[in-house]
């Protein structure tokens, strides 16, 4: 190989090693970046797109994924004759509402109850139930199939479980947090406080 050759490889790998190098570091920021540590969960490292869906409201009004644009979402999976975790989750979500509304007047919370029960839970039925905890709060329903289609994007179990007097269900009790993006940003656990609960939304709304 004459000098020549050489030379210009030299200045190739040269070359290549600043350009590896300058990427390095204008990436590294967002390496070092730490997100917020919640206590009752976690936000994802990148935000997610879940499956397009479409349910109706307890007023029988459509809802689908254009609807968790322009504001914070946070969806729980029950029904309305779950006999523990549903209702305590429910009412925890609202009174973190409440607080938030008090201490960040600019925020767009929403709180949504995806019903896994549509066989009972239908528009009048969870409009009666969500009026106990807060009217604000939406309940979706819809055909099973659609239910489960959603469900299935967030990996969220649940199992119908007969009987004598009826059934019940087995199922993911986790919070699912979607950002103004329409996105799954967070999820929670209901087995924290409410005063964790609200701690932990406050962290979120100041800092995203």
């Amino acid at each position: 190989m004459d000098m020549s050759k050489r030379n210009l490889l030299f200045i190739l790998f040269i070359l290549i090693s600043v350009s590896g190098i300058f990427t390095y570091f204008q990436t590294l920021p967002s390496l070092l970046e730490k997100k917020p540590t919640l206590l009752s969960g976690k936000i994802l490292q990148k935000p997610i797109e879940i499956v397009d869906f479409e349910l109706i409201d307890q007023d029988n009004l459509r809802f689908s994924n254009d609807l968790l644009i322009g504001k914070w979402t946070v969806v729980f999976f029950g029904y309305t004759n779950c006999p523990d975790v549903c209702p305590t989750t429910i009412y925890k979500l609202a009174g973190v509402k409440e607080q938030i509304n008090k201490d960040i007047p600019s925020s767009k919370l929403n709180t949504v109850l995806v019903t896994l029960d549509p066989e009972r839970d239908n528009p009048e039925r969870l409009k009666e139930y969500i009026g106990y905890f807060d009217e604000t709060m939406l309940g979706l329903t819809g055909r099973q199939e659609d239910i489960q289609s959603f469900t299935s994007s967030l990996s969220v179990f649940y199992q119908r479980i007969n009987k004598e007097d009826g059934y019940d269900f087995n199922h993911t009790a986790s919070i699912f947090v979607f950002n103004p993006e329409g996105l799954l940003f967070a999820t929670m656990s209901p087995a924290n406080t409410m005063a964790e609960l609200s701690e932990d939304f406050s962290v979120i709304l100041s800092n995203f």
